[in-house]
């Protein structure tokens, strides 16, 4: 199993019956159903968006390997960039860092560097990251963040490697914290800032040799709370921890400051919802698998070599927690706010958030239309996509209110 693909597998995220936990606030609730814009082309599976200063978004289309800008006025797209290994070019997987002053920021994992862009996403550089070794790359930073002084932040995998022999194939060790990271491109220095706990070393992947395939076995989440972190704008971290809804937030050199408590309503973990949990994890295995197949198929080429079988089998755990979270992640936006994913029957179709202040205080309330997601944020929009029955996915964008 590639690097990639391994930390991928953390990447697996829940959504979630229901048992009160503090009583509630007065807050409004946004429902985003009406009133969008939406842009007349089709993708194939957007990942990310990031607004641009003139209100055109750059685009990463991961099932296409394409950065585009994308102008709802002008109801065109154009490509940014080529795939390549030129000084200009990309490859994918990729991950927008998002903007900051002068210049957007796209991580190209493969190449183990920065596609540098101007804030009208022309191509203007490429920067290597990290020394490119293997043994580093699986087991170092993984950028996924930039603050308004394009500082770039992520978080270690927490693997290393273990002793193998030749007849048992299996992960490296995973440790059960991994390390928040900063790096300053202009010093070239990476700073620790803080510890969470890291979910895959729960989910006890293993990797067997299984006749002229692969056997990948993990154990579903049982429910427990995970650790999720954002970068606010000012470069401070955004934490929940331990399960607590409470953001945590660190600054350089200081202690962690707390914002207030926030109200919720758990999801109990049913029987129904456990067989739900699994299944769904079952599904994401698979369909990682099928890619992991393709993308072998690709590269092998004309050499007509077959792509190996892979096989994915999903454990219950050994003991599930009554409730879930109330928080499945927390994402800041280019404006300053966070805002946290709630929990939810598994296979919802409707996703939930609350929106914070930037001193963890609740604000309001705000649910997508069915069977929509978010895949970006501008200064006062949002961005999110529908799929139509043949799984075309759509742009749309939202105007928020004023949300003080």
């Amino acid at each position: 199993m590639s690097a990639f693909a391994a930390r991928c597998t953390a990447l697996i995220t829940l959504a979630g019956g229901a048992v009160a936990v503090l009583p509630a606030q007065n807050r409004p609730t946004f429902v985003l159903d009406k009133g969008a814009v939406e842009f007349p082309e089709s993708f194939s599976k957007v990942s990310q968006v990031v607004e641009l200063r003139d209100g055109r978004v750059l685009l990463l289309d991961a099932g296409e390997g394409s950065l585009l800008a994308v102008d709802f006025a002008k109801k065109s797209s154009t490509k940014v960039s080529r795939q390549g290994g030129g000084p200009l070019e990309y490859r994918a997987p990729g991950f927008l860092l998002g903007s900051a002053a002068d210049t957007l920021i796209y991580f190209d994992m493969m190449q183990s560097r920065f596609l540098l862009l101007s804030s009208a996403a022309a191509p203007l550089a490429t920067a290597r990251f990290g020394s490119g070794a293997s043994e580093a790359m699986l087991s170092g930073m993984m950028p996924s963040a930039m603050d308004a002084r394009g500082r770039i932040y992520g978080v270690t995998s927490g693997f290393s490697m273990g002793a193998s022999d030749a007849k048992s194939r299996t992960m490296p060790n995973i440790a059960d914290t991994v390390e928040i990271q900063r790096l300053d491109r202009r010093s070239g220095a990476t700073t620790t800032l803080a510890r969470i706990r890291n979910i895959t070393s729960r989910m006890k992947p293993k990797v067997e040799p299984d006749g002229a395939g692969m056997k990948l076995t993990m154990t579903a989440p049982d429910g427990q709370a995970m650790d999720a972190w954002t970068v606010l704008p000012d470069g401070r971290i955004a934490a929940l921890r331990d399960g607590i809804y409470r953001v945590h937030f660190l600054a350089d050199g200081g202690k962690d400051v707390l914002g207030p408590e926030i109200p919720y309503v758990a999801v109990v973990v049913t029987a129904s919802e456990r067989k739900a949990i699994v299944d769904s994890m079952r599904l994401g295995m698979e369909r990682m698998m099928a890619a992991s197949r393709k993308a072998f198929s690709a590269a092998a080429g004309a050499s007509g070599k077959a792509a190996p079988k892979f096989e994915a089998v999903v454990l219950e755990p050994a003991k599930w927690a009554a409730t879930k979270a109330a928080y499945t992640n927390i994402i800041s936006s280019p404006d300053g706010l966070l805002w946290v994913s709630l929990s939810g029957p598994t296979g919802s179709r409707v996703q939930r958030f609350d929106v914070l202040n930037g001193t963890g205080a609740l604000l309001a309330h705000v649910q997508l239309a069915s069977g929509e997601s978010i895949v970006g944020w501008g200064h006062g929009t949002i961005y999110t996509i529908r799929m139509d029955d043949d799984d075309l996915q759509y742009l749309r964008r939202h105007t928020l209110p004023v949300l003080k």
